[in-house]
């Protein structure tokens, strides 16, 4: 039997934990799932099929080159969320993409960059 991918839960890393627990569940709406002190070093948020791991890091190069996409239904009221929140990449507005997508990207608290993906299929 092959293997099955059920989910990916990528770790980012985060100069202020706390401030990017506030950031994904003012921008995304994500729950804290887990946080390992106050101020958290280590935190956990997400929502459904998709978690983020937050790291304290001081590296601002890490931030900065790390990037990743997370695909969702929806792309039109969360786009429409991330703009009230004013996270979206000024090159990273929402738009259809030659390989079958809608997509936009936004910057997080850190300098983290995360598209928001959506098959054009969803969108019809």
């Amino acid at each position: 039997m092959s293997p099955r991918f059920l989910a990916v839960s990528p770790l980012i890393p985060a100069r202020d934990v706390e401030e990017g627990i506030a950031f994904y569940q003012r921008a995304f709406g994500f729950e804290l799932l887990y946080r390992d002190a106050e101020p958290a070093q280590f935190a956990i948020v997400g929502s459904e099929g998709a978690k983020l791991h937050l790291f304290a890091s001081q590296d601002k190069h890490l931030a900065d080159w790390t990037s990743l996409r997370i695909e969702v239904d929806g792309i039109d009221a969360l786009y429409a969320r991330c703009g009230e929140v004013g996270c979206v990449h000024p090159n990273g507005v929402l738009g259809s993409k030659p390989w079958g997508t809608r997509e936009f990207s936004i910057i997080d608290p850190s300098g983290v960059c995360i598209a928001l993906v959506e098959r054009e299929e969803q969108t019809r």
